[in-house]
């Protein structure tokens, strides 16, 4: 190993996500989150309903505001299409349903 950079990274939380859009220049306050079951990719929600795609590339994370079109299920998951610099990243495991329960208040366990 030469020692370069940091190690590959992956999200494990909801929590990890948000904390990594605070990593990138994009202002963006998330409310809830959802991640990746490769935890390569996350997609959060703010108060107002926009949405933003999180995916890593090695140690750094990157964050695309993008439109509810942009969204596709596919039988992997959810595809993002984000603009050109971003790119598009599949959600994997992620159901039309949880993006639907996203920002959503969650019922409480008796």
């Amino acid at each position: 190993m030469l020692g370069f950079g940091r190690p590959n990274r992956l999200l494990r939380s909801p929590g990890e996500v948000i904390a990594a859009i605070a990593e990138t220049p994009v202002a963006f306050a998330a409310i809830d989150a959802l991640v990746s079951n490769d935890g390569r990719a996350g997609l959060a929600i703010d108060a107002a309903g926009q949405v933003l795609a999180v995916r890593l590339r090695g140690s750094r994370a990157l964050a695309c505001i993008v439109p509810w079109t942009a969204l596709r299920q596919t039988v992997e998951g959810i595809v993002v299409e984000g603009d050109r610099r971003f790119g598009s990243v599949t959600l994997i495991g992620i159901s039309a349903l949880d993006v639907r329960r996203l920002g959503q208040p969650q019922p409480e366990e008796a």
